[in-house]
């Protein structure tokens, strides 16, 4: 599925008490967010609004600003069928963009499958 989409980011969101990720397709009407408590060893996938799932892993990859994620058929299958998402960001640059790495770094902490490029 391929998104245009604003995003808050957060590496600690004080009103949801976690680190969060939230993508916002206006046109499409269509969100897709990743987020994790920081007691919690898996990450919630959330997709269209409040389809969510949690996984252990998952590959995501950021670069410039384009946000790549890829879920397995497992995962797809209890979302809304998509194994991959390519979200073109808008406007974020400069500290908006190091928001956004900041949170991805903290929601992937200690896991594995985050790249993160210019």
């Amino acid at each position: 599925m391929h998104l245009n989409a604003t995003v808050s980011a957060s590496a600690f969101d004080e009103h949801y008490q976690m680190a969060l990720v939230y993508c916002f397709d206006r046109e499409k009407n269509y969100c897709f967010s990743l987020s994790r408590f920081p007691e919690e060893d898996e990450i919630e996938v959330m997709v269209l609004d409040q389809i969510n799932h949690k996984v252990a892993n998952l590959s995501v990859e950021l670069r410039g600003s384009t946000l790549n994620v890829a879920l397995d058929n497992s995962l797809a299958a209890h979302l809304d069928g998509h194994t991959s998402y390519t979200i073109g960001i808008l406007g974020v640059e400069g500290p908006e963009r190091d928001h956004l790495c900041d949170a991805l770094r903290k929601i992937f902490e200690g896991k594995d499958g985050l790249r993160l490029e210019d």
